[in-house]
């Protein structure tokens, strides 16, 4: 555009320096054509009036080409200022479009920045539900270690249970013997001659405690008694068909039908 209006403005000079040299050839002209005084100059004013004429024709020309290529300079001038005002105009747009460009690169920027937090702040919960996750493991493998070993101990107290079961059962069973007899009375006996005469013996050495209890028609009657360790109780008079339970504390009762 700068090589343009150069060209324009030495356009303009040259043609102002012709059209002043037009206006001189011209003056020199109508000067030449005047007659002059001295009737001897009149011969040699042909040539000059003549080669005025022509340089002035040429000027014309010249001045008229000039013209020319200053109208198509103008001409070019104007097209290139339409296109400047374009490529300007374009250039305006393609800036807003860059503007535009622009602000949604910041947006898409700050919501990347959004995610990352947000996938940080979610691989920082996974790496806290990792952590929590093995450490639950290593909880339930010693809840597991410990339900082995309960299960373990477990299944050797019951095997101890039943192996000392037998044990428990003959420890809670009353240490006498009971028989029957016919009875004849004595001066030791709890009843009366006759009947029936039923012995419980102490199979201890240490003296036992009992309660005796004897089932008949009429009813059950229950009576105490300590057995000295070895000795032998004598229950008489009882009949075919009695029933007698006896008891201790810390042993499991022995009932006896008397025939």
């Amino acid at each position: 555009m700068l090589a343009v209006l150069l060209i324009c403005v030495g356009l303009a000079i040259v043609v102002i320096v012709l059209s002043f040299r037009v206006h001189t050839l011209s003056a020199q002209a109508v000067h030449a054509a005047q007659p002059a005084e001295p009737p001897r100059q009149l011969a040699p004013a042909k040539p000059d009036n003549t080669q005025a004429q022509a340089d002035l024709e040429k000027a014309r020309a010249a001045s008229a080409d000039l013209k020319s290529q200053l109208e198509k300079a103008k001409s070019r001038a104007g097209d290139l200022q339409s296109q400047l005002d374009r490529a300007k105009a374009q250039s305006a747009d393609l800036q807003a479009k860059i503007d535009a460009a622009g602000a949604q690169s910041a947006d898409l920027q700050a919501k990347l920045d959004k995610a990352s937090a947000q996938a940080a702040d979610l691989q920082g919960q996974l790496n806290e539900a990792a952590a929590r996750s093995s450490q639950q493991a290593a909880q339930l493998d010693q809840a597991k270690a410990r339900a082995a070993d309960l299960q373990a101990r477990l299944q050797k107290s019951e095997g101890e249970i039943a192996r000392l079961q037998p044990l428990v059962q003959r420890a809670r069973h009353l240490p006498v013997t009971m028989s029957v007899e016919k009875a004849h009375g004595g001066p030791f006996s709890l009843a009366s001659a006759g009947g029936l005469t039923l012995h419980v013996s102490n199979l201890y050495l240490e003296p036992l405690s009992v309660v005796v209890a004897i089932t008949d028609p009429d009813g059950t009657r229950s009576q105490s008694a300590a057995i000295a360790g070895g000795a032998t109780l004598k229950l008489e008079k009882l009949a075919d068909g009695d029933t007698v339970v006896v008891s201790s504390e810390g042993y499991d009762p022995v009932t006896l039908t008397v025939h």
